[in-house]
């Protein structure tokens, strides 16, 4: 009893969970962090979020998972990227798989940040307890969804999600009506 129980959180942790997280978190205001990219460089969460809306996905290279997700996420980052949206891939791996993370970044030409932690701080501080982990934040910091484990298909609505922090675009209306072409009349 004690084995399948073990091997069900086990299963859960490589496999991810399909419900859509009750962490409380919706609402909040993100907590601040600062890691550094795979490059070594500091990033702060509150420089991006100065030009729009972030996603923070949590990942593993050794989640399936994750790397399930991680593509797809991408092409949302590429979809509103010029409106000021951010993805930030938050790398989990310890310091005995940490050495993996680069190579795998190099090999899907990542166009997004890559951060690096390792001893889960800020995991922990958005209430992460296995990954992925998918936190979505809007510009003024508020916390607006938090997902836990992927299924595929399930990028559309982390997009539909995302697309709703842009303001909606209207058509311009015309000062006056439109004219009614005229009709040549048949000549025969």
């Amino acid at each position: 009893m004690k084995a399948g129980i073990i091997f069900l959180g086990f299963l859960s942790l490589c496999f991810g969970s399909v419900v859509i997280a009750e962490s409380g978190l919706e609402g909040a205001k993100a907590p601040e962090f600062a890691l550094k990219n795979v490059d070594g460089e500091q990033v702060r969460l509150s420089q991006y979020l100065a030009k729009g809306p972030v996603l923070l996905d949590f990942w593993a290279t050794w989640c399936a998972p994750c790397k399930q997700a991680i593509p797809h996420l991408a092409e949302i980052y590429d979809n509103y990227k010029d409106q000021g949206f951010s993805l930030f891939a938050i790398s989990i791996d310890n310091t005995r798989s940490m050495g993996k993370v680069r190579p795998y970044v190099k090999s899907l030409n990542f166009q997004f940040p890559v951060l690096l932690d390792p001893d889960q701080e800020v995991l922990k501080k958005y209430r992460g307890n296995n990954v992925p982990h998918t936190v979505l934040i809007a510009p003024d910091s508020t916390i607006q969804r938090v997902w836990i484990g992927y299924q595929p298909g399930e990028e559309k609505e982390i997009e539909k999600a995302v697309k709703a922090l842009f303001p909606i675009k209207e058509k311009p209306t015309l000062d006056k009506p439109v004219e009614e072409m005229p009709v040549e009349e048949n000549k025969e």
